[in-house]
């Protein structure tokens, strides 16, 4: 790629987060993607969607990035715009056959060496709604730029069917991709952040795995072991990778209660929903209130940002101590504390925290303590530029973690849903079953009383 005639860019942080991933899938590839769909009432011209994307891919640089390895190391670049021809079309007779038909292609890996950085497709579906499902490499967008995408796409062709305003320019990836850079490159940032990652995770000391399937799974690896200490069992296995997407849609009087509880209170709920979660952990963990995510933040700050492409979103330890006297509102307030802090920090890279943990607490290449990814997914309006409509995601079939949960508030019926991507060999789909029982149950006890404490809340479950 030396005849090259753009400026050509390493990966910067998060996306060498998703390379790793994809790196150290060693049989299957298909798991850094993003397959999404959006659903509308209103007849969309498919044809003129086509004109709109086209567009997009002039507004929304990221579509245009192309990878290349030089020396080992995948590097980028941007070419200049280009348009895409003929999109298929599915005209689905049942809702099974559109997912069966989407996940299909949501589990074909996206060959970014080869040149293909998405796959776009269009539908209608068995009641009369139209789609656009797009399958994008995880490099070249997070779930924060594809909601971006979407509604700058579907604004784009208001503009061309139906003659309203052209939305505002979006934000540049490639400027992002250069101030990224000159972080990483300035080493005193680096520092400063590694010493303030080092007093935070080891405040508590050494955190200990609390499994959504129980402690089975570190007594087993302690018996194996004959070592009773063990706190981080190992969870990284490149082999079974096998996943299954269990979905998990909250009532829709308890998801009023939830959502109006945050409105009334200033409460965010990622901190609710992740704290009903510990709180369930917990209780069928022995009552260990110390608990311990990797959650997604967009690292978006400022507006042209948040309407920009590329992948920027970061994982960030989430760790809450709680104890037993803790109110329920306490204990979010401690949620909220470990939000702040980590959004403080949320420009240190993710491997740099990793290979600090394991430096920190000796752990060996297969070891993890965190319970799971967890992401509280962007989706705050009820319309994409006045069109209602519905998201849906699609499993990948294979997932390199133990645990992915992702939360939202559903546009389409306002209700809370949770989806966890579990690899079966660790997580069974009745695990998560549970998982969202205990959910729901804490949900439940903690608004009714949110001064209830923290054991009596346990002893209720």
């Amino acid at each position: 790629m030396s005849s090259v005639n753009k400026p050509v860019y390493p990966l910067i942080p998060p996306q060498e987060m998703i390379q790793y991933m994809l790196k150290y899938s060693f049989f299957h590839k298909q798991v850094t993607q993003i397959p999404d769909s959006i659903i509308v009432s209103q007849k969309i011209d498919f044809d003129v969607m086509t004109d709109a994307f086209n567009i997009e891919i002039e507004r929304n640089d990221c579509l245009r990035l192309v990878f290349f390895k030089q020396n080992g190391k995948i590097m980028q670049y941007f070419r200049d715009p280009y348009r895409i021809g003929n999109v298929p079309v599915y005209n689905f007779k049942s809702d099974e056959e559109r997912e069966k038909v989407l996940t299909a292609d949501a589990q074909k890996p996206i060959k970014m060496l080869k040149g293909e950085i998405f796959r776009l497709k269009y539908f209608t579906t068995h009641d009369g709604r139209y789609g656009v499902y797009i399958n994008i490499h995880h490099l070249v967008m997070d779930n924060a730029a594809v909601f971006a995408f979407f509604n700058d796409l579907f604004a784009v062709y208001d503009h061309l069917k139906n003659g309203k305003p052209m939305p505002k320019p979006l934000g540049s990836y490639e400027d992002r991709i250069k101030r990224e850079l000159a972080y990483v490159e300035n080493k005193e940032n680096l520092e400063k952040d590694k010493q303030a990652y080092t007093e935070y995770i080891t405040r508590n000391g050494e955190p200990l795995y609390l499994g959504v399937e129980g402690p089975k799974l570190l007594e087993a690896e302690r018996k194996k072991k004959k070592d009773p200490n063990i706190k981080a069992p190992s969870l990284f296995d490149p082999i079974h990778d096998k996943a299954e997407l269990t979905k998990m849609t909250v009532s829709p009087e308890l998801s009023k209660k939830f959502f109006d509880f945050c409105e009334n209170n200033n409460v965010s709920p990622e901190c609710l929903v992740q704290l009903a979660m510990r709180m369930h952990l917990s209780k069928i963990n022995n009552g260990h209130l110390d608990t311990y995510f990797i959650c997604l933040c967009t690292r978006r700050r400022t507006l042209p940002e948040k309407r920009s492409g590329g992948t920027v979103t970061a994982p960030l330890p989430w760790r809450v101590h709680l104890e037993e006297n803790d109110t329920f509102t306490t204990a979010l307030d401690k949620m909220a504390d470990a939000q702040i802090w980590a959004f403080r920090h949320m420009d240190y890279p993710y491997l740099e925290y990793r290979d600090l943990q394991r430096e920190l607490f000796n752990y060996s290449a297969a070891a993890a303590s965190s319970t799971m990814m967890f992401s509280w997914l962007p989706i705050n309006e009820k319309s994409i530029n006045g069109w209602e409509y519905e998201y849906v995601g699609y499993g990948l079939g294979r997932y390199i973690m133990v645990l992915y949960t992702f939360a939202m508030k559903d546009a389409h019926s306002g209700c809370l849903k949770i989806s966890c991507l579990h690899r079966t060999k660790f997580v069974s789909v009745e695990d998560i079953k549970a998982l969202q029982r205990g959910t729901e149950k804490a949900l439940e006890i903690g608004l009714e009383n949110p001064d209830i404490s923290v054991k009596e809340l346990l002893e209720k479950m």
